[in-house]
């Protein structure tokens, strides 16, 4: 209820939205059958802490790059669970052809925001690869 309070009149992010906004579009969903969609991909692979907390990251910056902005609403937890998938990615060394492919095609899907789940999963690409740097630096 709080979080419904401080969010105002709309639970999602445009190119007109402010700042908090931003850090709660991830919680709101258009229906019950996009909040069912989202939690079956999220369950799906049963993400750890740490994964979800850069997924989670990874989309909240993500919303805030101007191109990720589209004048129709964007909600729900797609750019989550793409930055939760690109823990997956980066550690199987898996092709990033295929998640850019799909998202392109994605991109002929009307008021579906394919931006915001390809720069999701970019940034977390990029942050788990600075972490393994990090962490292989670390023991050596």
């Amino acid at each position: 209820m709080v979080i419904l309070q401080l969010a105002g009149k709309h639970f999602y992010f445009d190119t007109n939205s402010i700042p908090y906004d931003h850090f709660l579009y991830t919680f709101t969903h258009a229906n019950i059958f996009h909040l069912s969609l989202n939690l079956i991909a999220l369950f799906r692979f049963k993400p750890r802490v740490k994964t979800c907390l850069i997924g989670y990251v990874s989309c909240v910056l993500a919303s805030f790059v101007p191109l990720a902005s589209l004048p129709v609403p964007t909600c729900g937890m797609s750019g989550f669970i793409m930055g939760c998938y690109a823990r997956r990615y980066h550690a199987y060394k898996l092709s990033l052809w295929r998640i850019i492919l799909s998202n392109i095609v994605m991109a002929f899907i009307p008021l579906f925001n394919w931006r915001i789940h390809l720069l999701s999963f970019l940034i977390a690409y990029i942050i788990y690869g600075v972490i393994q740097k990090i962490s292989v630096h670390g023991r050596g």
